[in-house]
């Protein structure tokens, strides 16, 4: 019986707008209010993700920094996974001169060298906004994810050289074809999920999942009831070829999945 329902934010619960439906959020008080746990899991940032989650007017559980932040009902840090220091280093060393736009999270803050106003636009339903500081002088304790916003031309080099001299101490993925991110090793949505449930006492056979992102592909492989996105990866459609399909985020996808599963009549 699922009893916890695991969703993943940009192209999957939030639309094309980069926000959350009417439909969606009454759907899930619904489900929230029939004893279903929710949880957000997300490459985004905590501070973002909390505004967000008070539209919800529920308490939910959040996985953010794809994983590297976990925080109960309460608010609450669970969990948190840095970038060792000299990694840290080596990573700014390694992508300057790439025509890449860098982004740190470190703690409660988004950190960038130089304004990106596209990248603005998407935290609108929130309010989240970025600070721009001189990435010399940035202090390499607590960071969670680095994040390259780029064309898919400019970031497949980084990402080849990032994954040679990092790929067995980082975790590197493409969220899409524009964003690649760089979290610890260990870190993943999976990994964080596992954190929550082991303070619920729950199993990953009693977990529902929806994704649409190559950093959703652990969490999907290892959940019970793996759900992606009609607009889905197409690598990720590929690998995991049994999972169950949604509408696009774009048609209120999740609402619509949960609505039949379960309050159907």
């Amino acid at each position: 019986m699922i009893s916890v329902i695991v969703i993943d934010l940009d192209g999957t619960l939030l639309n094309e707008n980069h926000c959350i439906s009417t439909s969606s959020i009454q759907t899930l008080q619904q489900l929230n209010s029939d004893g279903i746990e929710v949880v957000l899991a997300t490459g985004r940032h905590y501070q973002d993700v909390y505004l967000l989650a008070q539209q919800l007017a529920f308490p939910v559980w959040l996985i953010t920094s794809n994983g590297a932040r976990v925080h109960n009902l309460k608010g609450e840090l669970i969990y948190e996974n840095h970038i060792p220091v000299h990694l840290v280093a080596e990573i700014l060393k390694l992508s300057t001169g790439f025509e890449v736009h860098r982004n740190i999270y470190q703690q409660d803050l988004w950190l960038v060298e130089e304004a990106n106003e596209p990248l603005l636009n998407i935290h609108h339903s929130s309010g989240f906004a970025y600070r721009i500081c001189d990435f010399a002088h940035l202090d390499y304790r607590h960071i969670d994810k680095f994040y390259f916003n780029a064309s898919y031309e400019h970031l497949k080099p980084l990402h080849h050289q990032l994954t040679q001299a990092f790929g067995e101490q980082l975790y590197i993925t493409f969220t899409t074809e524009h964003y690649l991110e760089v979290m610890n090793q260990g870190v993943s949505k999976a990994q964080g999920l596992l954190s929550i449930l082991n303070q619920m006492d729950i199993t990953l056979n009693q977990v529902m999942a929806f994704g649409d992102g190559l950093n959703d592909l652990e969490l999907l492989k290892n959940v019970a009831h793996p759900v992606v996105m009609a607009n889905a990866h197409p690598e990720l459609k590929r690998q995991i070829p049994d999972a169950y399909q949604a509408l696009s985020n774009q048609n209120d996808g999740v609402a619509r999945y949960l609505e039949q599963y379960f309050l159907k009549e």
